[in-house]
C-alpha cells in the first residue's frame, strides 16, 4: 500500500465492491441452477418491447435460439469478470504489478461490456434496472482509464 496514492487506494477498494457485486450475481445464478434453462424465456420477454430495434433483432435471431450457451457465456463470463476483478484487487492493496494491473484492466473490460449489454437489453424494463448497469458500466469504465493511464503507460 506504500507505493497507492490515495485516489489509487480508494479506487481500488471500489473496483473490489464491483467484484463482490459480479461475485454475488454470478453465485445466485449458478446456486439456483434455473439460469441456464431460463434464460430464453428472459430474452424473449427482454426483446418484446426493447427499443433499440438493432439489439431486438440480435437477440431474436441469434440470442434466443442460442440462449443455453449464451448462458453459459454469462455464467462464465460473471465468474471470470469477479475472479479478476478481486484477486487483482486485493493482490494490488499489498504490491503493485504491471501484470496484475492487466488482469485488472481485463476484468473491469469485461465486466463494462457485460454491463453494456444488460443496460441495453434490460434498461426500459426499469429504472432500477436502468441505473445500476449504468453506474457499474461508468465506474468500470473510469477504472480501466485510471488503471491504464496510471499504470500502463510506457515510461520514456
Amino acid at each position: 500500500m506504500k507505493n497507492l496514492k490515495n485516489n489509487e487506494l480508494g479506487f481500488l477498494l471500489i473496483t473490489l465492491a464491483i467484484g463482490f457485486v459480479w461475485a454475488r450475481s454470478n453465485y445466485e445464478k449458478f446456486m439456483g441452477g434455473k439460469f441456464v434453462d431460463s434464460l430464453g424465456a428472459i430474452l424473449t420477454k427482454a426483446a418484446e418491447y426493447n427499443p433499440y430495434p438493432w439489439y431486438k433483432s440480435f437477440l431474436q435471431n441469434i440470442a434466443i435460439p442460442n440462449s443455453v450457451i449464451f448462458a453459459q457465456m454469462v455464467l462464465w463470463g460473471e465468474f471470470l469478470v469477479a475472479a479478476a476483478i478481486i484477486f487483482s484487487s486485493i493482490y494490488l492493496l499489498k504490491k503493485q504489478n504491471k501484470f496484475v494491473y492487466i488482469i485488472l484492466i481485463l476484468g473491469l473490460s469485461g465486466g463494462f461490456f457485460l454491463n453494456l449489454n444488460f443496460w441495453i437489453a434490460f434498461a426500459w424494463t426499469s429504472p432500477a434496472a436502468d441505473n445500476l448497469n449504468l453506474l457499474m458500466a461508468a465506474i468500470e469504465l473510469i477504472g480501466i482509464i485510471i488503471f491504464y493511464r496510471g499504470k500502463m503507460k510506457p515510461t520514456a
